[in-house]
């Protein structure tokens, strides 16, 4: 009986460590990330973080209450597009192609008018919104390849951005330009197939973004490290030559940079605002629910 009521009030201390140490953590996260919650506002629940999903990439339009995720699964089942809004109605697409479950990345998603962008394996997948909002299983088909391992995406009224992720020895790109190896792809929504420029990018990006100002932001995350959004001003970015027949911009000198917790992934842009979300409040890592990362966020950058 003493060897039971030792050994309670042992596990009893260490929970209160860990539970002290946490809340001590979520308190000191404000200072740590003091600009980052200063811009940042909750839109709605990143959905399907509790079901095995990994969200990677992020559509948003506020004018339409629209919030479109993707997300493989940890349990390797069918790769999702999530549909939710403000009020945090979710919808599941599960996605097939050639009639069989499709597992792939799907690193980023954006959303132009009637119709959403998927990337994933050097290809873009084109897909129409009203199939999203009506049915629970959707067929991809074969895409259209690109010219970059297409990581992740980001679309406005008249272009479509596709980038790639590179890192260390576990993620190689090809493209290299100075010190740099990734690229990310402008294309004319009218033809995905000729690039009409190319951004030379830095390690580890899993979003990029046009902002309505022409300003670029990246987001850059790699495991528990920080986060960091990279923000270029449009009157900095200037034509740096050409690469493969087309102007390309080197996005090198940064004029300011966000900390932000770890695992940010795809951007996306709204009515004034930049959007993302993490990866860590999901099941396979966890650790950020604990800091409740589970939203999807706006930032007045």
């Amino acid at each position: 009986m003493k060897i039971l009521k030792v050994a309670f009030k042992l596990i009893s201390a260490i929970l209160l460590i860990a539970i002290s140490f946490i809340l001590t953590l979520n308190i000191a996260k404000f200072a740590i990330y003091g600009e980052y919650y200063k811009i940042k506002d909750n839109y709605c629940i990143n959905p399907g973080l509790n079901h095995g999903a990994v969200p990677q990439g992020i559509a948003v339009d506020e004018d339409r209450d629209i919030v479109l995720t993707t997300a493989y699964m940890k349990d390797k089942s069918a790769s999702r597009i999530y549909l939710t809004n403000s009020k945090n109605q979710q919808k599941i697409v599960s996605l097939t192609k050639n009639g069989k479950a499709f597992t792939g990345h799907v690193g980023g998603i954006s959303l132009s008018g009637d119709y959403a962008y998927i990337s994933d394996g050097d290809r873009i997948y084109k897909i129409e919104l009203s199939k999203i909002q009506t049915e629970d299983f959707i067929e991809i088909g074969e895409g259209i390849k690109v010219n970059n391992q297409a990581s992740f995406t980001f679309a406005d009224d008249e272009y479509l951005y596709v980038g790639e992720f590179n890192y260390a020895d576990k993620y190689i790109c090809e493209n290299i330009i100075g010190d740099y190896k990734a690229i990310c792809t402008k294309y004319s929504l009218d033809d995905l197939t000729t690039p009409v420029a190319i951004y030379s990018i830095r390690d580890k990006v899993q979003g990029f973004c046009v902002t309505d100002k022409g300003d670029i932001v990246l987001s850059t995350s790699w495991a528990v490290a920080d986060s960091l959004l990279y923000v270029y001003r449009s009157e900095n970015i200037k034509q740096s030559g050409e690469y493969q027949g087309v102007p390309l911009y080197v996005l090198e000198t940064e004029d300011k940079i966000i900390k932000a917790p770890a695992m940010s992934e795809d951007l996306s842009f709204s009515n004034g605002k930049v959007y993302t979300m993490f990866e860590s409040a999901c099941n396979k890592y966890i650790f950020g629910k604990l800091f409740f990362a589970n939203k999807v966020v706006g930032l007045e950058i």
